[in-house]
């Protein structure tokens, strides 16, 4: 699990989320502390990055589902964000990602995307 450095918690934001590393995730400020969760949204798979935080909940910038902070559980509790471990180490925040997934073939890409297709109406 590569640590990644977020840079000074000072210049985190409160009020939206910002990419953290390579993308795969996003961090925010919470009651003065990081907090780092997938940035991905669980409607559509739509990235996070950008989304507005206020009242202790992050909103997708897309289709609007908003996560409690700083667990990530959906407000309609149709699951939960990945959450990241997110700490201040000398005033920088450092968050612990996962290895990436190895990339797929373009095979399982393609079967991957059929999965999806409803013969009848396009995507399900």
């Amino acid at each position: 699990m590569p640590t990644i450095d977020a840079g000074p918690l000072a210049d985190l934001p409160t009020d939206r989320c910002v990419p953290v590393g390579d993308g795969r995730a996003v961090a925010v400020r919470v009651d003065g502390q990081p907090v780092a969760l997938a940035n991905r949204c669980l409607h559509q798979d739509s990235p996070l990055e950008g989304g507005v935080v206020r009242g202790g909940r992050l909103m997708c910038p897309l289709h609007f589902w908003c996560y409690d902070l700083p667990d990530g559980a959906h407000v309609g509790r149709r699951g939960t964000l990945a959450t990241y471990p997110a700490r201040v180490v000398e005033g920088r925040v450092e968050v612990d990602l996962p290895d990436p997934a190895p990339a797929l073939s373009m095979r399982e890409r393609l079967l991957q995307h059929a999965a999806g297709w409803d013969r009848d109406g396009g995507r399900a």
